[in-house]
């Protein structure tokens, strides 16, 4: 905020700026509604790799394989369970009645005997029966797994024959949602850059500024964020190539800039003081800056540094009645309140040039 400037200056200034955020905002709201409003489905690109008729049979076979092993291998494990708990059962009662059969020593009961021994024999064999069948599907299992793996690899070696082309088609969904983007950004970049480059001290400024705030979140957040990668060739080129247009900028400003300095140094020291800004000389000579060349104030100990040393531009003088040294741009002295040298020179060469008043 500039010193010189009255109180009411300051605060239109910040009610310019807060003008100027709160368009801004409104605009950003808009664009998101417009951009939002855009071709949704230009981006995207859904992964769908063609595999033969003949893997997609391997995989619903393999697929039904599984639930009939485990199906099967659910019956047979109650089943088993089922058989060992008759087998131990019954080999429980044998040898019971084994011990009841040495007690008795009854002959008649060696017919009981084979009965007994034959059924528990039965019980074994339909245990051995459901472990043989568990082992089966055991192996079938195997082969299951043996089956599952390679048609694992068959399908990532058609998912590495896909890839390229699915990023291929990645990559032009990623650049027509760019251009779409760009299509809608890049007149807003346009338009801006001519406010900037020749409205700036339009009384419209604030509003103008707003549009720019505006185009330039576009830029940075609409925009940017969408363009094509490409393994980061893209970005990295278009990066560089900003960057030296952006230099190409700079430098042919600066160069301009320097050639306006040469042809206004040329000039007297009373044209020179004219051209400077009184509120901007206030705040220049506050950082230590010549208002006018803009290089830096040369300040030695003991001296009053009153001019610039580099371009002769009278910095400071001394109020003519009172003696008090005063800033050469204020118009009355900060001590006696009595015009500044500068400011009777102007008023004394318009009353010069006014014309006479008549006589009555």
């Amino acid at each position: 905020m500039k010193k010189g400037n009255r109180l009411p200056e300051r605060l239109y200034a910040l009610a310019m700026w807060a003008v100027s955020v709160v368009f801004a905002l409104f605009l950003v709201g808009l664009g998101g509604l417009v951009i939002n409003d855009l071709p949704r489905k230009a981006g995207d690109v859904t992964y769908k790799p063609i595999y033969p008729v003949e893997m997609t049979r391997r995989q619903v076979a393999l697929r039904d394989e599984r639930a009939a092993i485990a199906a099967e291998r659910q019956l047979n494990d109650v089943a088993l369970e089922a058989a060992q708990s008759a087998t131990r059962n019954a080999r429980e009662g044998f040898q019971a009645w084994l011990e009841t059969r040495k007690a008795t020593t009854d002959p008649r009961q060696d017919t009981e005997l084979l009965t007994r021994t034959a059924a528990l024999e039965r019980l074994q064999q339909a245990e051995h029966e459901v472990t043989r069948r568990i082992e089966a599907l055991d192996q079938r299992r195997h082969i299951y797994d043996a089956s599952k793996a390679q048609l694992a690899r068959d399908l990532e070696a058609v998912d590495e024959a896909y890839r390229p082309v699915f990023q291929r088609a990645v990559f032009r969904a990623q650049l027509r949602v760019f251009a779409i983007r760009l299509a809608f950004t890049l007149p807003l970049l346009l338009l801006a850059s001519w406010l900037v480059m020749r409205k700036r001290h339009s009384q419209y400024w604030p509003l103008y500024r707003g549009f720019v705030l505006a185009s330039l979140y576009a830029f940075f957040v609409e925009l940017v964020p969408y363009l094509p990668s490409y393994g980061g060739y893209v970005r990295y080129g278009v990066g560089a190539l900003l960057t030296v247009l952006v230099c190409v900028v700079l430098i042919r400003n600066m160069q301009s800039y320097l050639a306006r300095r040469r042809v206004a140094e040329a000039d007297s020291e009373q044209e020179r003081r004219q051209r400077v800004d009184r509120e901007q000389a206030y705040a220049k000579i506050d950082r230590k800056i010549c208002p006018d060349c803009d290089r830096p104030i040369i300040l030695v100990d003991g001296l009053e540094t009153n001019y610039c040393v580099h371009c002769g531009l009278t910095l400071f003088e001394h109020c003519s009645r009172c003696e008090t040294r005063n800033l050469a741009f204020n118009r009355f002295c900060l001590s006696c309140g009595s015009a500044s040298l500068g400011h009777r020179d102007k008023t004394d060469e318009a009353s010069r040039d006014a014309p006479p008043l008549e006589s009555a």
